[in-house]
Order: structure tokens, then C-alpha cells, then sequence
């Protein structure tokens, strides 16, 4: 294949006008948003100086993903999703403009702080999977898996970017300017969504239904599908006790390595760093690769990553590898499942299957990062890493045994994958597969 060639695959979700709106203004929002992260874990540790106060802020930003998005699923195919998008930007918008306003003031609440995180949550478990639903509907089921790559390259550009900018400013101008330059950002985001020529329209429903028997139809509907719901269970361990570099990377350049904030910022750009060449390797050939096991795999190594940070914790190299590694493997990991599970879903239960994507993929959150802050307090600062690792892996080889005795010896799906021939499954197709 020609370079031309590999290029036009790498991006071919672009050549869709509706989401390329969506994608560039997203570029310039997520950098800013990334901005605003940095920022935020390090004055939030700093005016608390508990590992267990800032993995706390997880659970006041994440909780509300938990406890609603599986309603926000039944709401987001009910409502124009282009509307639903503006509304939920203009609120991070906000959000952000109090924060500054906070920091501006020389605030040290660390529950104000906590509020404004809540408030965060609360948008965000509308926004995610109407975000996550809203890309078939802008590219069509042939390009979806690029369409997920792209967004996650554009995620994780910010997550290189982000962070270094971030130190840049916090060390040369102050942290309220950083939570600044985030409101700005959604400019662009929101400018581009008003471009955006298809409006999400909701599906037709009966009207007599009521929420929570959706909920409940959603529920059977993801348990029944033998593809989806194994990838779920993996997913919910992997995002839970494998995901949460935000509350080590503070913790660990102030306390383990002696860092600033100019290390810290580093360490996390290198995350994105590894993220975004996962995400560009995605783009352009993730899709070719066999699924049987990828996602196990994938997670074990993971494990095995954090495990081995104990061995040199004082080598900046050593470290930064690990992380550019581990990087890489999270976002091929995510990837993956966010196209297994969206290639395999019937469209009039996308909205909520997806709800509950976001519920496992960011709802988890509160619960890792209470762990994490809990083991680091506990145990010790240079543990963070090393006990996520210890418990992803044990229940990853857990999981696989389970996996390897239900699939292989009952039979219950073929070896190949429906998702490489972009092919949603049915109601029907799963009784099938079940039987």
C-alpha cells in the first residue's frame, strides 16, 4: 500500500464532513481540557497534601457517571444528540470559569473543589455516551472503528500536549490562567457542533414505556450478547484497578521521585505520548488484528507494566519507558473493546449499551481512585503502581480461565469475530449463538 494510501486509511473518518466538525473543534477542547486535569490533581494535592483527599476527587468528578448514566442512556434516544452535546459543553464551560475564579481568590476549600467536580460528573455522564453513540450516526458502521481511533488520537495528543503546557504555565504564570485557557477551548468544540448537519435524532419509542423498563431491556439485552458481555466483565477490571496514573503521577513525582511541577507534567505527557502512537497504530491497521484474546492479553501485560515499576523507581528513563509503554497498551485495550462492543450492537440499543460503556469504562473511577489513594496512604507513596498491577493481573488470569472453560468447552460463539466484517449482531443472532 501506498503512503498516499495508508494516510487516506489512517483518516478516513475525516472524509465525513459532519465529524470532521466535530473532531477539530474536539482537538482544541481536549488539549484545553488536559490542561485543566494537570492543573487541578496538582493544587488540589497541594493544598490537601492527602494521596487519599486527591483519589477522593474521583469519586465527586466520576460518581455521578455511575450513578446516572445508565439513565442517560434511555434519555440520549429519546433527544437530538446534537443538543445534548451543546448543552453539556456549555456546562464544562462554565465549570471551568468557577474553577478559575476559585484559584483566582487563593481558595484552599478543598470541597468547593469538590462540588465543581461533581458538577463535572454530572455533565459527564450525559455527555460520554451521547458522544460515543452520536459517531455511527456521523460515519456509518464502515468507518466507526477509525472514527474511535481518531477520537482517541485526539485525546491522547492532548494528553501529550496538555500537561506539558500546563507546566509551563503553572510554573510561569499561575494555575488559575490554566483553568482560564480550558473555558476558552470549548470555543471551538461548540462552534463546530452547530456545523454539524445531522442532528442525532432520537429513534422512535413507545411512548408508554417507561425509563427503567428500558433500563432493564438494556440490561438483558448486553448480558445476552456473547460478545459484549464478556468484554464488559475484562473492561470492568482493567478500568478499575489498572487506570489511575491521576492520582499516582502527583503523588508519585512530589514524594517518590522528588519531582516538580515540571516533572510531573512530564511524566504525564509521556503517558499520552505512548497513548497517541496506540491510537495512530489503531487508526491504521487495529482493525486487521485477530481479536481471539487481544483484549486479555493486552490487559495481563498491563498488569505486568505496573508490577515491574518497583524495580528501578528512582530511574527517570526506566520510568518514562514504562509509562510510554503502558501508554500504548491502554489506549489498544480501550480501543478495542469501544469497536467490539459498538460492531456488535443492534442500533436501536446503541444509546444504551454505550451508557453502560461509559459506566464501566469512567464510572469505575471513584472506586479505583479511592483504592489507589488508599493503598498509597496505606502502604506507601511507591506502591500506587505496583498494587493496580498486582490485582489487574490476578483477576485478568481469573477472568481468562473463566473465559477459556465457558467459551471454548460449551462453544457458545465461533473463533472469529463479527466486527471484522462490521456486521452488528440481533436479538436474534445472540439466542442463536446462546443455544
Amino acid at each position: 500500500m501506498s503512503i498516499s494510501g495508508i494516510f487516506h486509511k489512517m483518516f478516513s473518518a475525516l472524509h465525513h464532513k459532519n465529524f470532521s466538525y466535530f473532531w477539530w473543534g474536539q482537538l482544541v477542547s481536549t488539549i484545553g481540557g488536559m490542561i485543566q486535569v494537570t492543573a487541578l490533581s496538582w493544587y488540589v494535592y497541594k493544598i490537601s497534601n492527602s494521596p487519599f483527599l486527591l483519589g477522593l476527587m474521583g469519586v465527586f468528578e466520576f460518581g455521578p457517571v455511575l450513578l446516572l448514566t445508565l439513565f442517560a442512556g434511555v434519555f440520549i434516544e429519546r433527544f437530538p444528540k446534537k443538543k445534548i452535546l451543546l448543552f453539556t459543553q456549555s456546562l464544562f464551560l462554565i465549570q471551568s470559569l468557577l474553577i478559575a475564579l476559585l484559584v483566582w481568590k487563593g481558595s484552599t476549600n478543598y470541597w468547593l473543589f469538590a462540588m465543581l467536580a461533581l458538577l463535572a460528573g454530572i455533565g459527564n455522564s450525559l455527555d460520554q455516551p451521547t458522544r460515543q453513540s452520536y459517531f455511527v450516526e456521523l460515519v456509518g458502521k464502515d468507518d466507526l472503528p477509525n472514527a474511535i481511533s481518531l477520537n482517541s488520537t485526539t485525546f491522547n495528543l492532548a494528553r501529550i500536549l496538555g500537561p506539558a503546557i500546563a507546566g509551563v504555565i503553572m510554573k510561569y504564570m499561575g494555575v488559575a490562567e490554566c483553568f482560564l485557557i480550558n473555558a476558552i477551548s470549548f470555543i471551538p468544540v461548540l462552534y463546530g457542533i452547530t456545523l454539524i448537519t445531522i442532528p442525532g435524532n432520537p429513534r422512535k419509542r413507545d411512548s408508554e414505556q417507561k425509563v427503567l423498563s428500558e433500563i432493564k431491556e438494556g440490561l438483558v439485552y448486553t448480558a445476552r450478547n456473547t460478545r459484549i458481555f464478556p468484554t464488559f466483565l475484562i473492561m470492568a477490571v482493567v478500568c478499575t484497578f489498572s487506570l489511575n496514573s491521576n492520582v499516582i503521577l502527583p503523588v508519585f513525582s512530589k514524594d517518590v521521585i522528588l519531582g516538580d511541577e515540571g516533572t510531573y507534567s512530564m511524566l504525564m505527557s509521556m503517558l499520552g505520548l505512548g497513548s497517541l502512537a496506540g491510537a495512530l497504530f489503531m487508526a491504521s491497521i487495529g482493525k486487521d488484528i485477530p481479536s481471539k484474546y487481544f483484549l486479555i492479553y493486552t490487559g495481563l501485560a498491563m498488569g505486568v507494566l505496573q508490577i515491574i515499576t518497583l524495580l528501578n523507581l528512582h530511574s527517570i528513563a526506566y520510568i518514562v519507558t514504562i509509562l510510554i509503554l503502558f501508554g500504548f497498551l491502554s489506549l489498544c485495550f480501550l480501543n478495542r473493546a469501544n469497536a467490539r462492543i459498538q460492531l456488535n450492537t443492534d442500533d436501536n440499543y446503541r444509546g444504551r449499551v454505550m451508557s453502560i460503556y461509559v459506566l464501566i469504562n469512567t464510572g469505575s473511577t471513584p472506586l479505583g481512585n479511592t483504592f489507589t489513594g488508599w493503598a498509597m496512604d496505606t502502604i506507601g507513596e511507591k506502591y500506587g503502581f505496583f498494587s493496580n498491577g498486582i490485582i489487574t493481573f490476578s483477576l485478568i488470569m481469573i477472568l481468562f480461565i473463566i473465559y477459556k472453560r465457558y467459551f471454548e468447552k460449551a462453544k457458545v460463539v465461533p473463533d472469529t469475530d463479527k466486527e471484522t466484517r462490521n456486521i452488528a449482531e440481533t436479538p436474534t443472532e445472540h439466542q442463536h449463538h446462546k443455544a
